[in-house]
């Protein structure tokens, strides 16, 4: 038998060599992760040593009783399933903010940001990671969404074939608009325009019965350029080109206005189209283009009747040029937004708080609040217990639904829902919106665009484009306010010269090169109308 010295050694030796071959049995399953692991450890516990970093942008709008864009009911909601310290960003100021704490070394495991550009640039600077591996191994709802909606994965996709961005999906939503005033066409005895020609003669029949008014803004939302598929990069003949034959078609046209009298003499010096909107709330437009959202649509359409009691609009298609007939723009239907940080040390963490920020029961969550403490469900509809309640502690919960289902509730449709048909004036809203939604969510006059989805542009293509897009914008309104002493000809030779002293053809190359390598993998204009929302 052992004495008790013996023993106690015994044990000892024991002990530590269970703790090497349990140390020993890790590095094995660590090594051996991806032939063991792979799609199977979505419900895995995390080996989370601390909290995972995860951007937050900080618009001023939270409640100062609630608490702040990095700690409020929220952040404390979301805690209670993974770990998160949230690094507040000033919204406008962003990429620099961010930009600096990647400097620093300090970058955020998880950076969610709608600038296309910042993202495509990290990408290239190889601050972000691939996130194929962690969606495989982690992921339960964000992979339930990567196979339903592919194009989620192909915008996500970069050039070396690896997927690098998270994004949401939202559905289609209008986000601009031509209104016509309808009262005044019946009064003038005219239907509504099919073409740009139309348009004209019924704009100049506006004015010239009111010579105060105007027959269309060109500060604002430029529908014109819409229509005449001025959108700088078009395929002719199976090749992406630069477009001038469109461009001095829509300066062509303003010009026309311009010279006609038919528009604000001062159009160019309202920046933000400001003017333009307050000059049609008083009823002095015959046709406006707007941009904006269901709500704002709403709001503006009471004040026009207010001061213009029997005012009536109508939104119309946007009429036909000899380029062909185009709708006006409306939101990303996919939009990407979120990419891991090359230096983030727990991506199962992170694909945790991905797949809880993207399942469909927390985009309703942070839709509609708590159930019981937000709202109650009245024959399947969710139904606002405290308006006030609601305001304060759910409605700015917008930048919390950057990734993931969103699509689940309509923004545009909810709003929709949500009018009181049998109100007059809701109904009439409800019917104009309805019209909004089948006129231009519709292949059949699709947005000019060749994508809504450009490619990011390496930095010496993008300084090239940044330093020539002001002074060329400069040369079409000068010849559009110029009078007889400027023509569109010459200013079209003009941006031609200056392009090209820009070093343009290596951007036309740029383009020309990508189309070549990527017109049958990349989502184009005609891919996003038979999206299963």
């Amino acid at each position: 038998m052992l004495n008790n010295r013996l023993k106690k050694s015994f044990v000892v030796m024991l002990g530590l060599l269970l703790a090497v071959s349990l140390v020993l049995a890790g590095c094995s399953s660590n090594n051996n992760n991806d032939s063991k692991t792979s799609g199977n450890d979505a419900e895995a516990p995390a080996k989370q040593l601390k909290p995972i970093t995860v951007t937050m942008y900080d618009r001023g709008n939270i409640p100062p009783e609630i608490g702040t864009a990095e700690k409020n009911l929220w952040t404390d909601w979301v805690n209670e399933t993974v770990k998160v310290d949230y690094v507040p960003v000033p919204r406008w100021e962003s990429v620099q903010k961010l930009n600096a704490l990647l400097a620093a070394g300090d970058g955020p495991d998880l950076i969610l940001d709608y600038d296309g550009a910042f993202r495509n640039q990290l990408y290239l600077q190889k601050q972000i990671m691939p996130i194929d591996d962690m969606i495989e191994q982690y992921s339960v709802d964000y992979k339930k969404l990567l196979d339903e909606f592919p194009l989620l994965r192909q915008l996500g996709t970069k050039a070396d074939g690896k997927l690098y961005e998270f994004g949401r999906l939202l559905g289609y939503i209008p986000g601009a608009y031509l209104f016509i005033r309808q009262d005044q066409l019946d009064s003038l005895g005219m239907q509504v325009p099919a073409t740009m020609e139309d348009a004209y003669e019924v704009m100049k029949a506006f004015v010239d019965k009111n010579p105060d008014a105007y027959g269309t803004n060109l500060s604002g939302y430029g529908w014109m350029d819409t229509a005449f598929q001025n959108t700088t990069w078009i395929i002719d003949n199976g090749e992406m080109v630069r477009d001038w034959d469109r461009v001095a078609a829509a300066t062509s046209y303003k010009k026309r206005l311009f010279d006609g009298g038919l528009v604000d003499k001062d159009f160019l010096t309202d920046k933000n189209g400001e003017k333009a909107l307050q000059d049609f709330l008083q009823g002095k437009t015959m046709m406006f283009g707007y941009m904006g959202n269901a709500v704002q649509v709403y709001n503006n359409y009471e004040i026009l009747k207010q001061n213009n009691p029997n005012a009536k609009l109508a939104v119309i298609a946007l009429p036909s040029s000899e380029f062909g007939q185009f709708s006006p723009f409306f939101n990303d239907p996919v939009q990407m937004t979120g990419v891991v940080n090359a230096k983030a040390d727990d991506p199962q963490s992170i694909m945790k708080f991905v797949d809880l920020m993207s399942s469909e029961a927390t985009a309703h969550t942070l839709k509609y609040g708590l159930e019981g403490v937000h709202y109650k469900l009245e024959d399947g509809k969710e139904v606002t217990l405290d308006q006030e309640k609601y305001e304060k502690e759910v409605s700015w919960l917008g930048d919390f639904r950057m990734l993931g289902a969103q699509h689940i509730i309509n923004e545009f449709s909810k709003y929709m829902d949500d009018l009181d048909q049998s109100d007059p004036f809701d109904k009439e809203v409800y019917d104009m919106l309805n019209q909004a939604y089948q006129l231009y969510i519709n292949k059949d006059r699709p947005l000019p665009e060749v994508t809504k989805y450009m490619p990011g542009l390496p930095e010496d293509i993008q300084f090239i484009v940044s330093n020539a897009s002001e002074p060329i914008s400069d040369l079409w309104s000068k010849a559009i306010v110029g009078g007889g002493k400027a023509n569109v000809e010459k200013a079209v030779e003009d941006a031609k010269s200056l392009w090209s002293k820009s070093n343009g053809q290596k951007v036309e190359d740029f383009y020309a090169n990508w189309y070549k390598e990527n017109k049958d993998t990349w989502v184009f204009t005609k891919d996003i109308y038979d999206m299963n929302f």
